[in-house]
């Protein structure tokens, strides 16, 4: 074909992509009845159809499917806002609604507040501003005192914190059973005095894991017991910073187990007392979420495992009842952690 030619078939790289108007003009129709046919395929006759799919196929036309949602006053994407993706945990989420909404037919877009307030703001009203069909959302400080996130207009479930069921559905870990689940073990495991390292307890999973702690120890009350609450924001410094502590207490002071709420701190904590102190012999250590680094360190850490890419696809099947537009009752979910015993807390593994 001659760069004359007056056929209408496209050459595969030219820079102007083929529009609406081109296939009407291409077909002999309106630009109505090819929206009528990418929309409502059924409404066109038979005739027609073949005509504008000719038309398709002769333009290498590739429809723009977030402008057809928008025109029927509707979405296929879905957004998701998490705190830190640098935390495994929230990759796993993310997975988790990905794979869900790939097989309900939905796009989902992931985005982090990096926990803070504004750019969660700014995400919502992105969001917003795409007209997305609905949103799933850690929020960036998952407080005790619960407040609907600012500026959430569209459907929205919520991750990683229980939300009142008046404003919607939530799916939550339960963080008092993983609380207790790593102090069980380490009393299991002839340890006496346990440091509970992490904070701040406004945040609810803190609080209900060192509930969760505290539960643990008062089962065992008459055996010698104690627990100390070492407050700390989630940073590899203030874990190091602790093992320095820890490193230079002698045996009658130093505490010999760590229960944290960070695999972070947990191997900041490991990584400062080595060549001080023997791990697990000297200091028992167990961190939280099942970091991926937690498995690859070079004493591996124990953990306590939540759910992620469960709690994701969760979410997102609680989002779908939202935008079915069918009558439901919101729901708060709790999902199971569970124990992952490695050498930081155990020498036989």
């Amino acid at each position: 074909m001659s760069d004359g030619d007056a056929s209408p078939r496209r050459r595969r790289g030219t820079a102007r992509r083929s529009t609406l108007s081109d296939v009407a003009r291409v077909a002999g129709v309106s630009v109505g009845t090819v929206s009528n046919f990418l929309n409502r395929p059924d409404k066109v006759a038979a005739a027609t159809r073949t005509a504008i799919e000719e038309a398709i196929r002769l333009l290498d036309f590739v429809p723009n499917g977030q402008a057809r949602s928008l025109a029927r006053g509707q979405s296929r994407t879905v957004g998701m806002i998490v705190t830190d993706l640098a935390n495994s945990f929230f990759v796993d989420i993310a997975r988790g609604a990905e794979e869900a909404a790939a097989e309900a037919g939905h796009s989902l877009l992931v985005a982090s507040s990096v926990n803070a307030e504004q750019k969660q703001q700014e995400l919502l009203r992105v969001f917003d501003e795409a007209r997305f069909a609905g949103v799933m959302i850690a929020p960036f400080e998952a407080a005790t005192d619960y407040r609907e996130p600012a500026g959430l207009r569209a459907p929205a479930v919520v991750l990683n914190v229980a939300r009142p069921v008046h404003y919607g559905s939530s799916v939550v870990s339960d963080d008092e059973l993983g609380g207790y689940l790593a102090a069980r073990h380490m009393i299991d495991l002839g340890r006496r005095w346990l440091h509970f390292v992490g904070g701040p307890v406004r945040l609810a999973p803190i609080k209900q894991r060192l509930d969760g702690v505290r539960r643990a120890v008062a089962e065992s009350d008459g055996i010698g017991l104690s627990v100390e609450h070492v407050p700390f924001m989630d940073h590899i410094a203030e874990g190091a910073a602790i093992g320095r502590r820890l490193r230079e207490l002698g045996p009658l002071a130093r505490p010999d187990a760590v229960v944290s709420t960070s695999d972070i701190v947990a191997l900041s904590i490991i990584h400062t007392v080595q060549g001080e102190l023997r791990v697990p012999e000297d200091l028992a250590v167990i961190g939280y979420d099942n970091n991926a680094a937690a498995r690859d360190a070079a004493i591996p850490v124990s953990t306590v495992a939540q759910a992620g890419m469960e709690m994701g696809a969760v979410a997102f099947e609680l989002l779908r009842e939202e935008l079915s537009g069918e009558s439901h009752e919101h729901r708060m979910v709790s999902l199971k952690p569970h124990l992952v015993v490695r050498a930081s807390s155990d020498a036989s593994h």
